[in-house]
């Protein structure tokens, strides 16, 4: 019972109560709501080949990147334990790093230049840092875990300070994407605290970079300087490393040399005295392409550390670092062996000489440290590398989207050589490459997945692999009534069956000599056809062999074939099984009659090839996709064109109908997918989450989902949920998307009140913090209104009711803006709107000094003292509110008369607050340092002279000091 004109939007009970004329203008009237789908859930993808990958400091599980979501794998079981998304899934993962420590807290880099902090061990995000204008490219954190730095695509490296969740420098000297970075922190402290070469721990001095611009910086993290620029390197830099001494920093670029330098961290940074000396260049004979990994690894049992790279290619390349001794060895070995060809060419005495000469001005070099192991080939290129010190091992994420784990550990070769070994790959969950066609079961529990090497069956509540199977080029499919077989269609021009139950393929048949693009599936389930690249269609039937177990039987129908006038691209059969429609690589679609496979029509109008082709439920519309980026409709009674639709940005791949409705969904190489009206012609709502371009779309049978699949082998699950949806409000949202893009656009080449200073801000303007100063500059207006601006009675007086009132509210605002936007809320805020917060602030901290125990008042007791405690909690963000507003607004305020008196006002009672403040915390320090050292003295907390602090405690209870005694 649904409605003929609205297409099942109205009442049952109102259709029937009406006459068609009348449901008809109802329905012209009524505001049409749709369903909306909602895309959380993808899988497919084990490792991106953008991201690179980390493990946790107990080797138990890999995170990775999957396009936008972060997936946190069991290396034991090789499973995804849990993934981690946002809700904006347009953004996708470019960069991991982990904190230092036991704590499971992960910096992730997005695409949009955001870095967030989560706590990969309750999917929770802890912190969201915008400094960047593109791509995170690389992270760092520090020993302490307290600093993170960051690099990306637009040149800069941005500091931020986790534990106020702020930044605090951008450096800026890069002309080049940023591409590693690293904390020179000098080596790892004792447990008890002592001495290293070194700046003390959780204070780092130094930050060395590396860009694509062949440079290499040496930072001072707290001049926010660059010390010394490094220009070794003829092609792009990658990756940077530092041995666990910090003597050693070594350099991967584009060529096949690893480059070393020796740290002086006590040097100048003069041209004298360097901060970095060149040591030396290492080949890499079996590396292939860039270094894009370096990690100095100590694994257990070895004499020393092992250098591991990782390039491009396929190579995982060992260096062994030698100690002192060795070098001293093989330093003399070369000398020696110099001394033999010379004697060879020389007399006895000139020899003699020479090698006196040598012993004298020869300095070891790089390649006596670092001497090449024999390397690891893994099965396909390698993207990205992590190393675990706990377990030794070594994971490699490869460019087939599978994670290889090895264990690196000493060989039984003899001369303690390490040698890694492959002990696990993850690859069950994800195809080699990318995915070319999808098809759902019957009853919607399962899902088909195909590529060029394996078709991949999942299950659609658990979106987990349940079968495996090796194939060919698989370019299309179905299930066979039962779900217990497919079949696919190859690029080879084959046809395969398999069997779900024991997970083999029973059946081959080559009835083409092309690659077959399209199959269809007939209406009754018990046949179908097939369209080549052989310009030839082919009919078969599905019949039961009747043997134990029952499984089907592929029979072509020869008399049944046809050749088309070219090489078909698509098929599909009308619901009705009265029409076949074909698409053809001459532009056209033909549709035939089912039965006896006559000529109907012929549907023309594409400018270029039509490679997608369905027909809805009713039978009376026919849809048609086509590279030329135009979805067109027809009618199957006349073969006229109802509207001719532009679709996407790029080629249509794919259209299907939503069953039993008029609903279109359409993808395109444009990454988008798309949901029409085809009774009104109308965009219902655009669908974004895929990186590439979209290659595969199936349905649910009931519509209750859509799968979306392309070419980065991620597979997407979009859910019809119970929000609805409403064509003017979805284009009022995507026009403001439209104007928030706007807002987050490169803001850094304007001018900016603060001047050189606003320009190199740690932050950036993003659409959060313009709707923060948008909040504020109403609340700052409204307090005007109600302090009475007019009169001027608010300006100074702090007695007014209607003024305290007033500040309150202005207070209670600017608290609740955060350390890591703040600057940029007051940086967009207008010079008025400034000079308004500046006086609401001196009204609030007159009236703090006003209360009883502060500026010299009289001490008060009970509410006072919880009114003063109350209100220094809030003291800190409206200080630094004022700070920065008279910074960015220095000049302005200079210019202004009536600004000066104000700012001294702020100056005085600023200095009062947090002097008092102040005098508070070391207060309460000094009581707390008393109470330590009173309880280690005694094991209580009572004073000496009580009776309490006479008992004694028991033994167990007592300290350690005083459980011994003296002989």
């Amino acid at each position: 019972a649904t409605c003929r004109f609205c297409g099942g939007h109205c009442a049952e009970s109102f259709t029937r109560s009406v006459s068609h004329v009348q449901a008809a203008r109802a329905c012209v009237e009524m505001v049409k709501a749709y369903l909306r789908y909602t895309g959380q859930s993808s899988f497919g993808v084990i490792t991106s080949r953008e991201c690179n990958i980390v493990v946790d400091h107990a080797g138990a599980v890999a995170l990775t990147g999957c396009v936008e979501a972060v997936g946190i794998w069991s290396l034991r079981q090789g499973a995804v334990v849990r993934t981690l998304r946002t809700s904006k899934a347009s953004d996708r993962v470019t960069r991991l790093c982990l904190q230092g420590g036991a704590r499971p807290v992960c910096a992730v880099g997005y695409s949009d230049g955001t870095v967030r902090l989560w706590n990969y061990d309750e999917a929770t995000v802890l912190q969201t840092l915008q400094g960047h204008r593109s791509g995170v490219s690389c992270l760092a954190f520090d020993r302490s875990g307290g600093i993170l730095a960051s690099g990306a695509s637009d040149t800069d490296i941005v500091l931020w300070d986790v534990v106020s969740e702020s930044g605090i420098a951008r450096l800026r000297g890069h002309v080049d994407q940023v591409t590693a970075v690293v904390f020179w922190e000098g080596p790892p402290r004792t447990a008890d605290g002592g001495p290293g070469a070194g700046p003390p721990a959780g204070h780092p001095a130094r930050l060395i970079s590396a860009s694509k611009d062949r440079l290499v910086r040496v930072w001072s993290i707290e001049l926010q300087l660059c010390l010394q620029t490094i220009a070794e390197h003829q092609a792009e830099v990658w990756s940077l490393a530092l041995n666990e001494a910090q003597t050693r920093l070594a350099a991967g670029s584009g060529d096949k040399f690893l480059r070393f330098w020796t740290l002086a961290p006590q040097a100048s940074g003069g041209e004298d005295e360097p901060l970095a000396t060149f040591y030396g260049a290492v080949p890499r004979p079996h590396g292939q392409g860039s270094a894009l990994s370096l990690a100095f690894a100590r694994p257990r049992a070895a004499d020393g550390e092992v250098l591991l790279c990782q390039g491009s290619g396929r190579a995982l390349e060992l260096f062994q670092c030698h100690g002192e001794a060795g070098v001293k060895r093989r330093l003399r070995r070369r000398r020696q062996r110099r001394t033999a060809k010379r004697r060879k060419a020389a007399g006895e005495d000139e020899a003699q000489e020479a090698q006196a000469a040598e012993e004298s001005g020869d300095e070891p070099h790089a390649a006596d440290e670092f001497s090449e192991l024999p390397p690891y080939l893994s099965a396909g290129k390698a993207m990205s590398m992590a190393w675990c010190p706990a377990t030794s091992t070594a994971v490699l994420g490869l460019g087939n989207n599978s994670l290889d784990v090895l264990r690196v550990a000493v060989g039984d070769g003899g001369a303690g050589a390490v040698t890694p070994e492959l002990t696990r790959s993850i690859d069950q969950h994800g195809h080699r490459t990318g995915v070319r066609a999808l098809a759902v079961s019957h009853d919607d529990s399962l899902l088909m997945s195909m590529s060029a090497e394996a078709v991949k069956i999942w299950n659609t509540a658990t979106l987990r692999c349940v079968r495996s199977m090796a194939s060919g080029y698989g370019l299309c499919g179905f299930f066979v009534v039962g779900n217990e077989h497919v079949l696919v269609g190859t690029k080879e021009g084959r046809l395969e069956l398999f069997d779900l139950r024991v997970a083999e393929r029973t059946q081959l048949e080559e009835p083409h000599t092309g690659a077959i693009y399209g199959i269809a599936q007939h209406p009754d389930r018990r046949s179908f056809c097939t369209c080549s690249a052989d310009r030839q269609l082919r009919f078969f039937e599905l019949t039961l062999d009747g043997g134990p177990p029952e499984s089907y039987v592929v029979r072509e129908l020869p008399e049944r074939a046809l050749e088309l006038p070219d090489e078909g691209l698509a098929a599909a059969y009308s619901p009705n099984g009265k029409w076949l429609a074909v698409a053809l690589l001459n532009s056209t679609v033909q549709l035939l009659f089912a039965d006896s496979l006559k000529f109907c029509l012929s549907l023309y109008g594409h400018q270029l090839p039509v490679v997608a082709v369905d027909i809805s439920s009713d039978s009376q519309m026919v849809a048609s996709g086509s590279a030329d980026k135009n979805v067109k409709l027809w009618s199957t009674q006349f073969g006229n064109c109802h509207r001719s639709l532009r679709a996407h940005g790029d080629s249509v791949m794919q259209v299907r109908f939503l069953p039993g409705t008029h609903y279109l969904a359409t993808a395109g190489r444009d990454r988008e997918l798309k949901l029409w009206d085809c009774d009104s012609y109308e965009l219902i709502t655009v669908l974004h989450g895929h990186a590439v371009e979209i290659l595969a779309l199936a349905l649910a049978q009931d519509a209750a989902f859509i799968v979306t699949a392309g070419g980065d082998r991620q597979i997407r699950l979009w859910r019809r949920g119970q929000e609805q949806l409403f064509l003017s409000e979805e284009r009022a949202r995507e026009l403001e998307e439209r104007f928030e893009q706007e807002v987050e656009r490169d803001d850094l080449q304007r001018q900016h009140p603060g001047g050189e200073a606003a320009a190199l801000r740690p932050s950036r303007r993003t659409v959060e913090s313009v709707r923060s100063t948008e909040r504020l500059m109403e609340v700052l207006d409204e307090a005007a209104a109600e302090a009475g601006t007019g009169s001027g009675a608010w300006l100074g007086v702090p007695g007014a009711g209607g003024s305290r009132r007033a500040c309150a509210r202005v207070v209670a605002c600017v608290n609740t803006l955060t350390a890591s936007n703040i600057y940029e809320v007051l940086l967009a805020l207008p010079f008025g709107h400034a000079l308004r917060l500046l006086r609401f602030i001196c009204l609030f901290f007159e009236a703090v000094s006003a209360l009883p125990g502060a500026g010299g008042a009289g001490g008060g007791e009970g509410g006072a003292q919880t009114r003063l405690l109350s209100a220094a909690a809030a003291l800190e963000t409206p200080c630094q509110a004022a700070i920065i507003t008279a910074y960015v607004h220095h000049s302005e305020l200079s210019a202004t008369p009536t600004a000066r008196p104000l700012i001294l006002r702020l100056r005085r009672h600023m200095r009062e607050l947090l002097q008092a403040e102040k005098d508070r915390i070391g207060l309460s320090m000094a009581g707390f340092a008393h109470l330590h050292r009173t309880f280690g003295r005694t094991g209580s907390l009572m004073p000496m002279g009580s009776k309490e602090a006479g008992a004694k405690p028991p033994l167990a209870q007592r300290p350690a000091a005083l459980k011994k005694r003296k002989r």
